[in-house]
């Protein structure tokens, strides 16, 4: 449940954080480095992402050499990136609303694409997470906290090295504390018959 656990979940964010700071940090650099050359920046933060989320089930240290080691994750950060980012920016653009409604319904959409769901399935599996959900104003809060982060690494760019490790840890925890601590099982394949 997503609901008012918001002050015991920065606490574990921040424990999380201390547990696995030099991974984090190291690839956070990888991150910020692969943002300075555009391309590869989507695959570096959708990389440490799933990283991080799979630390945080298993209980084993981040490793940073995860930002840039798995290559099956170029096409979906790219697809994830653009899926999310241009809806959400043409909606920011309409008066700020239509983009904090989108935001709030894709919420999990990087996590559900982090474990393993292909870009179209996160986006819908998101948008029927959040419509299952009574408590919207619980994704409110969460989406401010992160909105928090993004202002202060905005405001001092030499703040992102630690909001950047922070917002995906944060992230992850509201994920599975929403779905809970195991992964969620992959859709069937489909199958096309001509």
């Amino acid at each position: 449940m997503l609901d008012s656990r918001i002050d015991q979940r920065l606490k574990r964010t921040w424990d999380f954080f201390l547990a696995n700071a030099e991974g984090l940090l190291l690839g956070t650099l990888v991150v910020l480095v692969g943002s300075l050359l555009v391309i590869p920046a989507p695959w570096l933060a959708l990389n440490l992402l799933q990283e991080t989320l799979e630390c945080s089930r298993s209980g084993r240290r981040v490793r940073w050499q995860a930002a840039y080691d798995r290559q099956g994750n170029f096409l979906k950060s790219w697809g994830l990136a653009l899926a999310m980012g241009i809806p959400i920016t043409i909606g920011y653009a309409l008066l700020i609303v239509p983009g904090v409604l989108l935001s709030l319904y894709w919420f999990h959409a990087p996590m559900l694409a982090a474990d393993g769901r292909g870009v179209g399935d996160a986006l819908s599996e998101s948008g029927r997470i959040f419509r299952a959900r009574n408590d919207w104003a619980s994704y409110l809060l969460n989406w401010l906290v992160l909105a928090v982060l993004g202002t202060v690494s905005g405001v001092l760019a030499i703040l992102v090295v630690l909001t950047v490790p922070l917002t995906l840890v944060y992230l992850a925890l509201c994920y599975t504390d929403e779905t809970g601590p195991v992964t969620l099982t992959p859709l069937p394949k489909r199958e096309v018959v001509v």
